[in-house]
């Protein structure tokens, strides 16, 4: 790939141009992180496509765009002649030749040459469905600084249809530190388990005030950041849960966040760690 540019010093436009070259749909992303994981993504995981970035953007050259134009007039004006020589000869030839009965066609052989409207749907489908398996999921979740909300790491993922989901989230007191997840259309992300590491639960809970931590969701029709899942020191018996059983298909924008349950703020945290798997939606396909 030495003929295409690097990724970080791309501009918004150039992203979205290479990544349409890919297949990838980019209508759901908001931040450039998402675009440059997506395309760098694509780049390591998908067949080069045959029109390279150079090529997409490079236009075409005044004197090739007159050529072309030039090129084309004198083959109109050829085609022309040739069409007024031609009607005259058929026309002398229609006076001699009889005059040829009329067609007397059946509805059947009529329904026959009409092009059928299912060809057409299922070519649509499968184009669809072509983008939607070159689409991944995003997850993205930016870790500040408080109270000064400087960002001072990352944390961001892409997973394609047919790949596992797995994700681990930083725990936090503050609702603006959720991990964001963008599902897009045709695709859907299943999420079934979750857990904490034990060691470093233990080394949480002996810090005074700790009781826990809780996995919250929040989506576009409820943005209530709600609990899942919460493993409460207590009352808890495991450090993993296997039956989250939540589904979500796009297009969707979801909220994940590991919030930490304390009873006074000490800056610690413990990562949540989140499983499930990416699929094709096969109710939009069918």
């Amino acid at each position: 790939m030495a003929d295409l540019p690097d990724i970080s010093s791309m501009k918004l436009s150039e992203l979205k141009s290479e990544l349409n070259l890919y297949g990838v749909d980019s209508s759901t992303f908001a931040e450039k992180s998402e675009f440059t994981a997506a395309l760098q993504n694509a780049r390591s995981t998908m067949p080069r496509p045959s029109t390279t970035y150079r090529e997409v953007e490079q236009p075409k050259p005044p004197s090739e765009e007159k050529k072309s134009s030039s090129s084309k007039s004198s083959s109109s004006s050829h085609r022309s002649k040739n069409a007024s020589s031609g009607s005259a000869s058929s026309s002398s030839r229609r006076t001699n030749a009889p005059a040829p009965a009329a067609p007397s066609a059946t509805p059947q052989t009529q329904q026959a040459s009409t092009p059928a409207p299912a060809a057409t749907t299922t070519n649509s489908i499968n184009m669809k469905k072509l983008t939607a398996m070159r689409s991944p999921v995003t997850a993205l979740q930016q870790i500040k600084e408080h109270p000064s909300q400087n960002i001072i790491g990352e944390r961001n993922n892409s997973f394609l249809p047919g790949s596992p989901f797995s994700f681990s989230l930083y725990g936090s007191t503050q609702e603006s530190d959720s991990a964001i997840i963008r599902i897009p259309d045709g695709v859907c992300l299943k999420i079934t388990c979750a857990s904490v590491n034990r060691k470093a639960m233990e080394e949480y809970l002996k810090q005074k005030g700790s009781i826990g931590v809780s996995l919250r969701l929040s989506s576009e029709e409820n943005p209530e950041m709600l609990p899942m899942w919460t493993f409460d020191n207590n009352r808890s018996s495991g450090y993993t849960v296997s039956s989250l059983g939540l589904k979500v298909c796009g297009p969707r924008t979801i909220r994940l966040l590991a919030y930490m349950e304390m009873g006074f703020r000490t800056g610690a945290s413990v990562d949540v760690h989140v499983f499930g798997s990416v699929t094709l939606n096969r109710d939009a396909f069918d």
